[in-house]
């Protein structure tokens, strides 16, 4: 009985010096200070968006009825807040003389974008370049310039669906006569989808 005893302290000796951590090795599993936290866009990260609603003119007198918009963009984030980037619009409101006016502004901007959770915040600001068709004329170049702001839901890692709001300003100045050149103002109301890749 003695042997048996005298066994097994022996083993559990070695066993403990078997399974003890080295005080110098790290912990297997990292602590609650050590955990990473995710951030759904960073430095690198891009995204194309596609906007479809209704451009609203401002300042036309009623001339101008309430038209369409469609909007394809592409952004780039340099920081995980802000991304660098451009649009092509493609904008038409009909006149009560039952006239059509087109603008294509193509625009390049800054993004900035807060983010609570799943939502995203996006602010524009963009400058560029518009053509713009009325009666058979065309106005090319026209400055274009816009700020836009919007609200969108991330569904997945590559997916957020959301509504914006673009305000334009297209001047056309065109005639040397200061007064009969035109400031063109206009809304939008639109609904957003965008991929993150």
């Amino acid at each position: 009985m003695k042997r048996l005893f005298f066994l097994l302290l022996i083993l559990s000796t070695f066993s403990i010096h078997l399974f003890a951590q080295d005080a110098n090795e790290p912990d297997e599993y990292p602590q609650d200070d050590d955990v990473y936290i995710y951030d759904s866009n960073g430095a690198g990260d891009r995204f194309v968006k596609i906007n479809l609603g209704a451009i609203f003119p401002l300042n036309f007198k009623k001339q101008l009825k309430i038209g369409g918009d469609a909007t394809l963009g592409f952004y780039k984030f340099f920081t995980k807040d802000f991304a660098f980037g451009g649009e092509l619009s493609i904008t038409y409101n009909q006149s009560i003389g039952e006239k059509i006016l087109i603008s294509i502004p193509l625009t390049l901007g800054i993004m900035y974008q807060p983010t609570i959770g799943n939502f995203e915040f996006p602010l524009f600001a963009e400058v560029g370049l518009a053509s713009q068709t009325w009666q058979n004329i065309e106005f090319f170049p026209a400055l274009a310039t816009k700020v836009s702001a919007g609200a969108y839901y991330r569904f997945t890692d590559a997916i957020s669906v959301g509504l914006m709001t673009d305000f334009m300003w297209i001047p056309q100045w065109v005639f040397k006569d200061p007064s009969k050149n035109y400031h063109g103002l206009f809304e939008t109301a639109t609904i957003g989808l965008r991929y993150h890749f």
